[in-house]
Protein backbone atom coordinates (compact mmCIF):
# COMPACT_ATOMS: atom_id res chain seq x y z
CA UNK A 1 0.00 0.00 0.00
CA UNK A 2 2.82 2.38 0.89
CA UNK A 3 4.53 1.62 -2.39
CA UNK A 4 1.29 2.36 -4.28
CA UNK A 5 0.89 5.72 -2.57
CA UNK A 6 4.53 6.52 -3.29
CA UNK A 7 4.01 5.79 -6.97
CA UNK A 8 0.95 8.05 -7.01
CA UNK A 9 2.96 10.79 -5.30
CA UNK A 10 5.75 10.56 -7.82
CA UNK A 11 3.26 10.92 -10.69
CA UNK A 12 1.91 14.10 -9.16
CA UNK A 13 0.17 14.70 -5.87
CA UNK A 14 -1.60 17.70 -7.38
CA UNK A 15 -3.29 15.60 -10.09
CA UNK A 16 -4.38 13.07 -7.50
CA UNK A 17 -5.78 15.82 -5.31
CA UNK A 18 -7.77 17.32 -8.20
CA UNK A 19 -9.07 13.90 -9.18
CA UNK A 20 -10.40 13.26 -5.67
CA UNK A 21 -12.06 16.68 -5.60
CA UNK A 22 -13.66 16.06 -9.00
CA UNK A 23 -15.00 12.65 -7.98
CA UNK A 24 -16.47 14.05 -4.77
CA UNK A 25 -18.09 16.96 -6.61
CA UNK A 26 -19.51 14.63 -9.27
CA UNK A 27 -21.03 12.24 -6.74
CA UNK A 28 -22.56 15.13 -4.79
CA UNK A 29 -24.00 16.67 -7.97
CA UNK A 30 -25.61 13.40 -9.05
CA UNK A 31 -27.20 12.85 -5.64
CA UNK A 32 -28.44 16.45 -5.37
CA UNK A 33 -29.96 16.23 -8.87
CA UNK A 34 -31.73 13.02 -7.89
CA UNK A 35 -33.25 14.69 -4.81
CA UNK A 36 -34.38 17.71 -6.85
CA UNK A 37 -35.87 15.74 -9.74
CA UNK A 38 -37.44 12.86 -7.83
CA UNK A 39 -38.63 14.57 -4.65
CA UNK A 40 -38.73 18.25 -5.61
CA UNK A 41 -36.06 19.50 -3.20
CA UNK A 42 -36.57 23.32 -3.41
CA UNK A 43 -33.12 24.69 -2.56
CA UNK A 44 -29.79 24.91 -4.28
CA UNK A 45 -26.83 23.73 -2.13
CA UNK A 46 -25.77 27.29 -1.43
CA UNK A 47 -29.30 28.39 -0.50
CA UNK A 48 -29.61 25.52 1.94
CA UNK A 49 -26.23 26.30 3.50
CA UNK A 50 -27.05 29.99 3.98
CA UNK A 51 -30.54 29.47 5.35
CA UNK A 52 -31.27 30.51 8.98
CA UNK A 53 -31.66 26.87 10.01
CA UNK A 54 -28.12 25.85 9.00
CA UNK A 55 -26.50 26.84 12.29
CA UNK A 56 -26.49 23.28 13.63
CA UNK A 57 -24.83 21.98 10.47
CA UNK A 58 -22.19 24.67 10.65
CA UNK A 59 -21.46 23.78 14.27
CA UNK A 60 -20.70 20.20 13.25
CA UNK A 61 -18.17 21.36 10.68
CA UNK A 62 -15.81 22.49 13.43
CA UNK A 63 -15.71 18.95 14.82
CA UNK A 64 -15.02 17.55 11.35
CA UNK A 65 -12.19 19.97 10.74
CA UNK A 66 -10.51 19.40 14.08
CA UNK A 67 -10.92 15.67 13.50
CA UNK A 68 -9.14 15.95 10.15
CA UNK A 69 -6.32 17.88 11.80
CA UNK A 70 -6.07 15.27 14.55
CA UNK A 71 -5.94 12.40 12.07
CA UNK A 72 -3.27 14.15 10.02
CA UNK A 73 -1.07 14.95 13.00
CA UNK A 74 -1.49 11.49 14.53
CA UNK A 75 -0.67 9.55 11.36
CA UNK A 76 2.23 11.80 10.40
CA UNK A 77 3.70 11.70 13.91
CA UNK A 78 3.61 7.91 13.99
CA UNK A 79 5.17 7.57 10.54
CA UNK A 80 7.93 10.09 11.27
CA UNK A 81 8.70 8.48 14.63
CA UNK A 82 8.96 5.02 13.08
CA UNK A 83 11.24 6.34 10.34
CA UNK A 84 13.39 8.19 12.88
CA UNK A 85 13.74 5.04 14.97
CA UNK A 86 14.67 2.93 11.98
CA UNK A 87 17.03 5.31 10.17
CA UNK A 88 18.14 8.36 12.11
CA UNK A 89 16.60 10.68 14.70
CA UNK A 90 17.46 13.59 12.41
CA UNK A 91 14.69 12.62 10.01
CA UNK A 92 12.38 14.65 12.26
CA UNK A 93 14.48 17.72 11.57
CA UNK A 94 14.38 17.08 7.83
CA UNK A 95 10.63 16.63 7.97
CA UNK A 96 9.99 19.87 9.83
CA UNK A 97 12.24 21.83 7.46
CA UNK A 98 10.49 20.58 4.33
CA UNK A 99 8.39 23.34 2.76
CA UNK A 100 5.51 21.09 1.67
CA UNK A 101 5.10 19.61 5.14
CA UNK A 102 5.11 23.05 6.74
CA UNK A 103 2.60 24.45 4.23
CA UNK A 104 0.13 21.54 4.46
CA UNK A 105 0.16 21.25 8.23
CA UNK A 106 -0.14 25.01 8.55
CA UNK A 107 -3.12 24.88 6.17
CA UNK A 108 -4.83 22.28 8.40
CA UNK A 109 -4.26 24.40 11.50
CA UNK A 110 -5.42 27.58 9.77
CA UNK A 111 -8.59 25.89 8.54
CA UNK A 112 -9.41 24.64 12.04
CA UNK A 113 -9.00 28.10 13.52
CA UNK A 114 -11.12 29.77 10.83
CA UNK A 115 -13.92 27.23 11.21
CA UNK A 116 -14.08 27.80 14.96
CA UNK A 117 -14.10 31.57 14.51
CA UNK A 118 -16.78 31.42 11.78
CA UNK A 119 -19.05 29.35 14.02
CA UNK A 120 -18.68 31.94 16.75
CA UNK A 121 -19.65 34.61 14.22
CA UNK A 122 -22.89 32.89 13.10
CA UNK A 123 -25.93 34.91 14.23
CA UNK A 124 -29.53 33.82 15.06
CA UNK A 125 -31.06 34.94 11.75
CA UNK A 126 -28.73 34.04 8.86
CA UNK A 127 -25.05 33.09 8.71
CA UNK A 128 -22.46 35.41 7.12
CA UNK A 129 -22.35 34.32 3.50
CA UNK A 130 -18.69 34.98 2.56
CA UNK A 131 -17.36 33.40 5.75
CA UNK A 132 -19.56 30.32 5.40
CA UNK A 133 -18.59 29.75 1.75
CA UNK A 134 -14.90 30.18 2.59
CA UNK A 135 -15.30 27.78 5.51
CA UNK A 136 -16.92 25.17 3.29
CA UNK A 137 -14.17 25.48 0.68
CA UNK A 138 -11.39 25.19 3.26
CA UNK A 139 -12.96 22.16 4.92
CA UNK A 140 -13.47 20.44 1.57
CA UNK A 141 -9.89 21.09 0.54
CA UNK A 142 -8.60 19.79 3.89
CA UNK A 143 -10.52 16.53 3.64
CA UNK A 144 -9.61 15.91 -0.01
CA UNK A 145 -5.98 16.83 0.67
CA UNK A 146 -5.59 14.26 3.43
CA UNK A 147 -4.86 11.18 1.32
CA UNK A 148 -2.56 12.92 -1.20
CA UNK A 149 -0.65 14.39 1.72
CA UNK A 150 -0.21 10.96 3.29
CA UNK A 151 1.10 9.76 -0.07
CA UNK A 152 3.60 12.61 -0.06
CA UNK A 153 4.71 11.79 3.50
CA UNK A 154 5.23 8.12 2.66
CA UNK A 155 7.26 9.13 -0.36
CA UNK A 156 9.18 11.78 1.59
CA UNK A 157 10.24 9.21 4.19
CA UNK A 158 11.28 6.49 1.74
CA UNK A 159 14.93 5.67 2.55
CA UNK A 160 16.37 6.39 -0.88
CA UNK A 161 14.67 9.79 -1.04
CA UNK A 162 15.83 10.69 2.46
CA UNK A 163 19.39 9.77 1.53
CA UNK A 164 19.21 11.73 -1.72
CA UNK A 165 17.71 14.77 0.02
CA UNK A 166 20.47 14.78 2.65
CA UNK A 167 23.13 14.44 -0.03
CA UNK A 168 21.66 17.33 -2.00
CA UNK A 169 21.69 19.48 1.14
CA UNK A 170 25.39 18.75 1.56
CA UNK A 171 26.15 19.63 -2.06
CA UNK A 172 24.28 22.90 -1.76
CA UNK A 173 26.25 23.76 1.38
CA UNK A 174 29.55 23.21 -0.45
CA UNK A 175 28.39 25.31 -3.38
CA UNK A 176 27.50 28.15 -1.01
CA UNK A 177 31.01 28.03 0.41
CA UNK A 178 32.50 28.04 -3.10
CA UNK A 179 30.45 31.14 -3.95
CA UNK A 180 31.83 32.93 -0.90
CA UNK A 181 28.85 32.54 1.42
CA UNK A 182 28.90 32.24 5.20
CA UNK A 183 31.56 29.58 5.82
CA UNK A 184 30.36 28.67 9.29
CA UNK A 185 26.79 28.15 8.09
CA UNK A 186 27.96 26.13 5.08
CA UNK A 187 30.27 24.06 7.27
CA UNK A 188 27.45 23.37 9.72
CA UNK A 189 25.09 22.24 6.94
CA UNK A 190 27.70 20.04 5.31
CA UNK A 191 28.86 18.35 8.52
CA UNK A 192 25.25 17.79 9.44
CA UNK A 193 24.64 16.05 6.10
CA UNK A 194 27.72 13.87 6.62
CA UNK A 195 26.61 12.91 10.12
CA UNK A 196 23.08 12.15 8.94
CA UNK A 197 24.34 9.83 6.20
CA UNK A 198 26.66 8.19 8.70
CA UNK A 199 23.79 7.67 11.15
CA UNK A 200 21.60 6.13 8.46
CA UNK A 201 24.30 3.71 7.30
CA UNK A 202 25.15 2.77 10.90
CA UNK A 203 21.52 2.15 11.85
CA UNK A 204 20.84 0.29 8.60
CA UNK A 205 23.66 -2.15 9.31
CA UNK A 206 22.34 -2.72 12.82
CA UNK A 207 18.87 -3.39 11.39
CA UNK A 208 20.24 -5.59 8.57
CA UNK A 209 18.83 -3.23 5.91
CA UNK A 210 21.41 -3.90 3.23
CA UNK A 211 19.84 -1.74 0.52
CA UNK A 212 19.65 1.30 2.79
CA UNK A 213 23.19 0.75 4.04
CA UNK A 214 24.53 0.57 0.49
CA UNK A 215 22.59 3.66 -0.59
CA UNK A 216 23.80 5.77 2.32
CA UNK A 217 27.43 4.64 2.00
CA UNK A 218 27.37 5.42 -1.72
CA UNK A 219 25.79 8.83 -1.12
CA UNK A 220 28.43 9.72 1.47
CA UNK A 221 31.20 8.62 -0.88
CA UNK A 222 29.73 10.76 -3.66
CA UNK A 223 29.61 13.71 -1.27
CA UNK A 224 33.29 13.29 -0.39
CA UNK A 225 34.23 12.96 -4.06
CA UNK A 226 32.26 16.10 -4.85
CA UNK A 227 34.17 17.89 -2.11
CA UNK A 228 37.43 16.93 -3.82
CA UNK A 229 36.16 18.41 -7.10
CA UNK A 230 35.37 21.72 -5.37
CA UNK A 231 38.43 21.79 -3.13
CA UNK A 232 40.55 24.06 -5.34
CA UNK A 233 37.75 26.65 -5.49
CA UNK A 234 37.14 26.86 -1.75
CA UNK A 235 38.58 29.82 0.20
CA UNK A 236 41.48 29.27 2.60
CA UNK A 237 39.25 29.97 5.58
CA UNK A 238 37.23 26.87 4.80
CA UNK A 239 40.15 24.59 5.69
CA UNK A 240 40.94 26.17 9.06
CA UNK A 241 38.19 24.50 11.06
CA UNK A 242 40.12 23.95 14.29
CA UNK A 243 37.72 25.87 16.52
CA UNK A 244 34.78 24.10 14.93
CA UNK A 245 36.25 20.59 15.11
CA UNK A 246 37.26 20.74 18.78
CA UNK A 247 33.57 20.75 19.63
CA UNK A 248 32.56 18.25 16.94
CA UNK A 249 31.33 14.86 18.17
CA UNK A 250 33.68 12.97 15.83
CA UNK A 251 36.80 14.91 16.84
CA UNK A 252 36.17 15.62 20.51
CA UNK A 253 38.43 12.74 21.64
CA UNK A 254 41.27 13.54 19.21
CA UNK A 255 44.47 15.12 20.46
CA UNK A 256 44.90 18.79 19.69
CA UNK A 257 47.91 18.04 17.44
CA UNK A 258 45.83 15.74 15.24
CA UNK A 259 43.30 18.50 14.61
CA UNK A 260 46.01 21.11 14.04
CA UNK A 261 47.63 18.95 11.35
CA UNK A 262 44.38 18.88 9.39
CA UNK A 263 44.71 22.59 8.56
CA UNK A 264 47.85 22.53 6.37
CA UNK A 265 46.77 19.20 4.92
CA UNK A 266 43.29 20.53 4.10
CA UNK A 267 41.70 17.22 4.96
CA UNK A 268 39.26 17.88 7.81
CA UNK A 269 36.21 17.21 5.62
CA UNK A 270 37.58 13.94 4.24
CA UNK A 271 38.53 12.92 7.77
CA UNK A 272 34.99 13.67 8.95
CA UNK A 273 33.44 11.52 6.23
CA UNK A 274 35.86 8.61 6.64
CA UNK A 275 35.22 8.57 10.38
CA UNK A 276 31.58 7.82 9.55
CA UNK A 277 32.81 4.96 7.38
CA UNK A 278 34.95 3.66 10.22
CA UNK A 279 32.07 3.65 12.70
CA UNK A 280 29.83 1.77 10.28
CA UNK A 281 32.56 -0.65 9.22
CA UNK A 282 32.93 -1.88 12.79
CA UNK A 283 29.27 -2.90 12.76
CA UNK A 284 29.60 -4.84 9.51
CA UNK A 285 32.28 -7.25 10.73
CA UNK A 286 30.99 -10.83 10.92
CA UNK A 287 27.52 -9.47 10.12
CA UNK A 288 26.96 -7.48 6.90
CA UNK A 289 30.27 -7.97 5.11
CA UNK A 290 28.96 -6.72 1.76
CA UNK A 291 28.33 -3.28 3.24
CA UNK A 292 31.75 -3.35 4.88
CA UNK A 293 33.38 -4.27 1.59
CA UNK A 294 31.57 -1.39 -0.10
CA UNK A 295 32.97 1.00 2.51
CA UNK A 296 36.49 -0.13 1.67
CA UNK A 297 35.76 0.08 -2.06
CA UNK A 298 34.53 3.65 -1.74
CA UNK A 299 37.54 4.59 0.38
CA UNK A 300 39.84 3.13 -2.25
CA UNK A 301 38.02 4.98 -5.04
CA UNK A 302 38.31 8.22 -3.12
CA UNK A 303 42.06 7.68 -2.82
CA UNK A 304 42.42 7.03 -6.55
CA UNK A 305 40.42 10.15 -7.44
CA UNK A 306 42.59 12.18 -5.07
CA UNK A 307 45.71 10.67 -6.63
CA UNK A 308 44.68 11.71 -10.13
CA UNK A 309 44.15 15.24 -8.78
CA UNK A 310 47.54 15.24 -7.08
CA UNK A 311 46.02 15.52 -3.59
CA UNK A 312 48.55 13.31 -1.82
CA UNK A 313 47.32 14.16 1.66
CA UNK A 314 43.89 12.70 0.93
CA UNK A 315 45.53 9.62 -0.58
CA UNK A 316 47.57 9.08 2.56
CA UNK A 317 44.55 9.66 4.79
CA UNK A 318 42.43 7.18 2.84
CA UNK A 319 45.23 4.62 3.04
CA UNK A 320 45.39 5.06 6.81
CA UNK A 321 41.70 4.29 7.03
CA UNK A 322 42.09 1.18 4.87
CA UNK A 323 44.85 0.12 7.27
CA UNK A 324 42.46 0.72 10.16
CA UNK A 325 39.82 -1.43 8.48
CA UNK A 326 42.39 -4.21 8.08
CA UNK A 327 43.32 -4.09 11.73
CA UNK A 328 39.67 -4.18 12.79
CA UNK A 329 38.92 -7.18 10.55
CA UNK A 330 41.87 -9.16 11.89
CA UNK A 331 41.08 -8.28 15.50
CA UNK A 332 37.52 -9.50 14.92
CA UNK A 333 38.95 -12.63 13.24
CA UNK A 334 36.79 -11.87 10.21
CA UNK A 335 38.78 -13.65 7.51
CA UNK A 336 36.41 -12.82 4.67
CA UNK A 337 36.51 -9.09 5.38
CA UNK A 338 40.31 -9.16 5.55
CA UNK A 339 40.33 -11.12 2.27
CA UNK A 340 38.18 -8.43 0.64
CA UNK A 341 40.34 -5.60 1.97
CA UNK A 342 43.51 -7.14 0.53
CA UNK A 343 41.89 -7.11 -2.90
CA UNK A 344 41.16 -3.39 -2.45
CA UNK A 345 44.79 -2.78 -1.45
CA UNK A 346 45.86 -4.33 -4.74
CA UNK A 347 43.37 -2.28 -6.76
CA UNK A 348 44.46 0.85 -4.92
CA UNK A 349 48.10 0.22 -5.77
CA UNK A 350 47.20 -0.38 -9.42
CA UNK A 351 45.14 2.82 -9.44
CA UNK A 352 48.12 4.85 -8.18
CA UNK A 353 50.30 3.87 -11.15
CA UNK A 354 50.88 6.75 -13.54
CA UNK A 355 49.59 9.31 -11.00
CA UNK A 356 51.51 11.81 -8.85
CA UNK A 357 51.05 9.31 -6.00
CA UNK A 358 52.82 6.41 -7.76
CA UNK A 359 55.60 6.42 -5.17
CA UNK A 360 53.01 5.24 -2.61
CA UNK A 361 52.62 1.90 -4.39
CA UNK A 362 55.42 0.43 -2.31
CA UNK A 363 53.81 1.68 0.89
CA UNK A 364 50.53 0.02 -0.07
CA UNK A 365 52.35 -3.24 -0.85
CA UNK A 366 54.21 -3.07 2.45
CA UNK A 367 50.89 -2.76 4.30
CA UNK A 368 49.60 -5.79 2.42
CA UNK A 369 52.56 -7.76 3.63
CA UNK A 370 52.27 -6.41 7.18
CA UNK A 371 48.60 -7.29 7.63
CA UNK A 372 49.10 -10.63 5.93
CA UNK A 373 51.78 -11.48 8.46
CA UNK A 374 49.65 -10.09 11.27
CA UNK A 375 46.88 -12.48 10.29
CA UNK A 376 49.41 -15.28 10.22
CA UNK A 377 50.46 -14.48 13.80
CA UNK A 378 46.92 -14.95 15.08
CA UNK A 379 46.56 -18.24 13.17
CA UNK A 380 44.56 -16.77 10.29
CA UNK A 381 46.97 -18.13 7.74
CA UNK A 382 44.66 -17.66 4.77
CA UNK A 383 45.13 -13.90 5.10
CA UNK A 384 48.86 -14.26 4.47
CA UNK A 385 48.18 -16.55 1.53
CA UNK A 386 45.73 -14.02 0.09
CA UNK A 387 48.25 -11.19 0.53
CA UNK A 388 50.82 -13.23 -1.40
CA UNK A 389 48.52 -13.86 -4.36
CA UNK A 390 47.45 -10.20 -4.48
CA UNK A 391 51.08 -9.09 -4.42
CA UNK A 392 51.77 -11.53 -7.23
CA UNK A 393 48.99 -9.96 -9.33
CA UNK A 394 50.26 -6.47 -8.51
CA UNK A 395 53.79 -7.37 -9.58
CA UNK A 396 52.53 -8.63 -12.91
CA UNK A 397 50.72 -5.34 -13.52
CA UNK A 398 53.75 -3.28 -12.51
CA UNK A 399 56.01 -5.30 -14.81
CA UNK A 400 53.57 -5.05 -17.73
CA UNK A 401 53.36 -1.27 -17.31
CA UNK A 402 57.09 -0.82 -16.81
CA UNK A 403 56.73 0.78 -13.37
CA UNK A 404 59.96 1.71 -11.61
CA UNK A 405 58.68 0.26 -8.33
CA UNK A 406 58.66 -3.29 -9.67
CA UNK A 407 62.08 -4.45 -8.47
CA UNK A 408 61.65 -3.03 -4.97
CA UNK A 409 58.22 -4.64 -4.72
CA UNK A 410 59.68 -8.00 -5.73
CA UNK A 411 61.91 -7.81 -2.67
CA UNK A 412 58.85 -7.17 -0.52
CA UNK A 413 57.07 -10.11 -2.13
CA UNK A 414 59.91 -12.52 -1.50
CA UNK A 415 59.94 -11.45 2.15
CA UNK A 416 56.26 -12.24 2.76
CA UNK A 417 56.95 -15.71 4.19
CA UNK A 418 59.57 -14.56 6.72
CA UNK A 419 57.40 -15.40 9.72
CA UNK A 420 58.48 -18.57 11.56
CA UNK A 421 56.12 -18.35 14.58
CA UNK A 422 52.58 -19.68 14.66
CA UNK A 423 50.51 -22.84 14.70
CA UNK A 424 52.48 -25.44 12.74
CA UNK A 425 49.53 -26.77 10.76
CA UNK A 426 48.30 -23.30 9.83
CA UNK A 427 51.86 -22.25 9.10
CA UNK A 428 52.46 -25.09 6.69
CA UNK A 429 49.26 -24.56 4.72
CA UNK A 430 49.59 -20.79 4.45
CA UNK A 431 53.29 -20.88 3.56
CA UNK A 432 52.52 -23.40 0.84
CA UNK A 433 50.07 -20.82 -0.49
CA UNK A 434 52.77 -18.15 -0.42
CA UNK A 435 55.14 -20.40 -2.35
CA UNK A 436 52.44 -21.11 -4.91
CA UNK A 437 52.00 -17.39 -5.47
CA UNK A 438 55.75 -16.96 -5.91
CA UNK A 439 55.89 -19.85 -8.35
CA UNK A 440 52.97 -18.39 -10.33
CA UNK A 441 54.93 -15.16 -10.63
CA UNK A 442 58.00 -17.09 -11.77
CA UNK A 443 56.00 -18.68 -14.60
CA UNK A 444 54.90 -15.19 -15.64
CA UNK A 445 58.51 -13.99 -15.77
CA UNK A 446 59.59 -17.03 -17.79
CA UNK A 447 56.79 -16.51 -20.26
CA UNK A 448 57.81 -12.84 -20.60
CA UNK A 449 61.45 -13.80 -21.18
CA UNK A 450 62.56 -12.41 -17.79
CA UNK A 451 64.47 -15.50 -16.76
CA UNK A 452 66.71 -13.66 -14.29
CA UNK A 453 63.69 -12.45 -12.35
CA UNK A 454 62.40 -16.01 -12.19
CA UNK A 455 65.87 -17.09 -11.03
CA UNK A 456 65.58 -14.64 -8.11
CA UNK A 457 62.46 -16.48 -6.98
CA UNK A 458 64.24 -19.81 -7.48
CA UNK A 459 67.15 -18.72 -5.29
CA UNK A 460 64.74 -17.58 -2.58
CA UNK A 461 63.19 -21.05 -2.57
CA UNK A 462 66.43 -23.04 -2.86
CA UNK A 463 66.26 -24.24 0.75
CA UNK A 464 62.78 -25.75 0.37
CA UNK A 465 62.28 -29.47 0.84
CA UNK A 466 62.05 -31.42 -2.46
CA UNK A 467 59.04 -33.28 -1.09
CA UNK A 468 57.24 -30.02 -0.38
CA UNK A 469 58.12 -28.62 -3.81
CA UNK A 470 56.88 -31.76 -5.55
CA UNK A 471 53.58 -31.48 -3.68
CA UNK A 472 53.18 -27.82 -4.67
CA UNK A 473 53.94 -28.63 -8.30
CA UNK A 474 51.37 -31.42 -8.36
CA UNK A 475 48.71 -29.14 -6.90
CA UNK A 476 49.36 -26.42 -9.47
CA UNK A 477 49.40 -28.84 -12.40
CA UNK A 478 46.12 -30.52 -11.54
CA UNK A 479 44.18 -27.27 -10.99
CA UNK A 480 42.38 -26.81 -14.31
CA UNK A 481 39.38 -24.70 -13.26
CA UNK A 482 39.83 -20.93 -13.39
CA UNK A 483 36.83 -20.25 -11.18
CA UNK A 484 36.78 -21.32 -7.55
CA UNK A 485 34.32 -24.14 -6.86
CA UNK A 486 32.42 -22.06 -4.28
CA UNK A 487 30.75 -18.66 -4.62
CA UNK A 488 33.10 -15.86 -3.59
CA UNK A 489 33.49 -12.14 -4.17
CA UNK A 490 36.38 -12.61 -6.56
CA UNK A 491 35.43 -15.97 -8.03
CA UNK A 492 39.10 -16.69 -8.66
CA UNK A 493 40.93 -19.93 -7.99
CA UNK A 494 44.33 -18.97 -6.57
CA UNK A 495 45.98 -22.18 -7.77
CA UNK A 496 44.90 -21.84 -11.39
CA UNK A 497 47.43 -21.03 -14.11
CA UNK A 498 46.82 -20.23 -17.74
CA UNK A 499 47.83 -23.16 -19.97
CA UNK A 500 50.87 -21.32 -21.31
CA UNK A 501 52.13 -20.54 -17.84
CA UNK A 502 51.29 -24.01 -16.56
CA UNK A 503 53.61 -25.38 -19.23
CA UNK A 504 56.43 -23.28 -17.72
CA UNK A 505 56.25 -25.16 -14.44
CA UNK A 506 58.49 -27.90 -15.80
CA UNK A 507 61.21 -25.37 -16.66
CA UNK A 508 61.03 -23.66 -13.28
CA UNK A 509 61.04 -26.86 -11.20
CA UNK A 510 63.81 -28.23 -13.42
CA UNK A 511 66.16 -25.77 -11.71
CA UNK A 512 65.76 -27.67 -8.44
CA UNK A 513 67.65 -30.95 -7.88
CA UNK A 514 65.53 -34.00 -7.09
CA UNK A 515 62.20 -32.29 -7.90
Amino acid sequence: MVQRWSQVSRQGTTAFFLALALVAASVYSVLWAADRNLFGFPYTPLQALLSPGSSNALAGLAEVTVGVLGVAITVVSIIVELAATRYTARITELFLRDRTNVVVLSFFVLTSLLVVWVNVTVGPDAPPRVLVVAELVLISVSVVLLLPYFAYVFDFLSPTRVVRRISENGVRAMDRAVRGGDLDAARASLTQAIEQLGDISHKAVQNQDKAIAIASVTALADLLTGALDRKARLPDGWFDARAWLRGDSDFVAFHRDVIDRLVPRRTWLTMKGLLQFQATFGETLLEMRDAGHLIVIQTRRLAVVAATMGDLEVVRLALRFVNTFSRAAINARDVRSAYNILNEYRLLAEGLIDTPAQHLVLEVADRMKYYGQLGFKVNLGFILETAAFDLCSLLEVLHARGAAEHDALLDVFLDVDREPEGDLEVQEQSLRGVRKAQIKLATYYIEQGEVELARRIHRDMSHESPIRLRGIRAELERTLEEEYWEISDRGANFDWLEPGRRARLAEFFGWFPRV
